[in-house]
């Protein structure tokens, strides 16, 4: 039978997987405790947790989540030794790219496994999702391309009126 506090952990995991169903599994390892609040931190500036997860508890969490419990997600052997998930609620993206980055220069963190969108990724998915762009950057280029076409036609409309002012000046000028 279990105990309050693994009861009380899995319900937990389970609200933060219902309130952002996103996550990435990471290796932390060897990582200092300074290094775990630098990076905490910069999670947190892309709207992101990271928790210290007990493995059996975190797949209970999973199957029990109503956004994970119709998907099969089997991580197998990603799920041995001490991982932390991070949870995402905005951009995934994003929070796998301060990973990627952190990693670079922590090689103690290593990333395992995502889930974004209903889809499994493996170290290698994570890695590919850290190079695309993130929510606002991909809005600004949607802006651009919605603005381009009026700004085409408005600078097209204004050099049509100045060289009909042009023209009209010019015959002005012929005429005395």
């Amino acid at each position: 039978m279990a105990n309050a506090a693994k009861i009380e952990a899995v319900a937990d995991l389970k609200e933060k997987l219902e309130k952002g169903p996103n996550f990435i599994l990471a290796s932390y390892s060897g990582l200092t405790v300074e290094d775990m609040t630098n990076l905490r931190a910069k999670l947190r500036k892309e709207g992101s947790t990271m928790k210290v997860i007990k493995n059996n508890l975190f797949l209970r969490a999973l199957k029990e989540s109503s956004a994970h419990k119709d998907k099969t997600i089997e991580f197998g052997d990603i799920y041995k030794g001490p991982l932390a998930a991070i949870f995402s609620t905005e951009s995934l993206p994003a929070v796998a790219k301060v990973c990627k980055d952190f990693a670079k220069d922590k090689k103690e963190l290593e990333v395992k496994t995502g889930f974004m969108d209903g889809q499994v990724l493996d170290k290698t998915g994570v890695e590919a999702i850290a190079g695309l762009p993130s929510k606002q950057e991909l809005l600004s280029q949607v802006a651009r391309g919605l603005n381009a076409p009026a700004t085409q036609i408005a600078s097209g409309v204004n050099q049509i009126m100045a060289s009909l002012a042009r023209a009209i000046n010019a015959v002005g000028e012929k005429n005395g």
